[in-house]
């Protein structure tokens, strides 16, 4: 019995450490010109977390839903990943555009940066998700669980809302779409 017990806890904890291992490859704004051009044709789009030091639903998206692995796994499928503190004091090149915080002493003061990917709605969290041309395709504000943000990683990173409207999408994604993208996900992790 003790064998068995024994095994069970090896076998748990093997699994948990290969389960809790997947987080979201975040990259530096500034690395995301270069790696769109790496890409070139099979460029992904761009997802930015404009978070806040003081945000409290920052931290707990970071926490519940960002350190999910099936959100990992989904988001480093379908985006360059990029945290953006939205109050950073330092200058930023960005689509040839020199950014900064007007005022980079001031507690509270955004960036102008944060200002163009939010187009000035300044609430956090906020999430900017843009094409690989730079353009904002769309702004999301809010905290999100991650049985709620999984459909809306795979509507914005598979392209879906090129042709779904958001609602349509929620009502097929864990029957007709979940399913195609999990092997497709499966299929990309074997030619790593």
């Amino acid at each position: 019995m003790k064998k068995i017990s024994l095994l069970v806890l090896c076998l748990t904890i093997f699994v948990s450490a290969g389960y809790s291992q997947k987080t979201i490859e975040w990259i530096n704004i500034a690395e995301v010109e270069s790696h769109i051009e790496k890409d070139g044709k099979d460029a992904k789009r761009v997802f930015v977390d404009c978070y806040t030091d003081w945000c409290g639903w920052c931290k707990r998206m970071e926490k519940d839903t960002f350190a999910d692995a099936l959100i990992a796994e989904l988001m480093n499928h379908y985006f360059y990943n990029v945290k953006f503190d939205a109050e950073s004091k330092e200058a930023v090149m960005f689509g040839g555009k020199e950014y900064k915080n007007p005022n980079p002493k001031k507690r509270g003061s955004a960036h102008e940066l944060a200002s163009y990917l939010l187009n000035n709605r300044l609430a956090y969290p906020s999430f900017s998700v843009l094409n690989p041309d730079l353009n904002i395709a769309t702004i999301i504000p809010s905290y999100f669980p991650p049985q709620d943000f999984e459909p809306i990683v795979v509507f914005l990173g598979g392209k879906y809302d090129l042709q779904y409207t958001f609602e349509d999408f929620k009502k097929v994604y864990e029957k007709k779409i979940k399913p195609d993208v999990m092997k497709e996900i499966e299929k990309a992790n074997k030619k790593k």
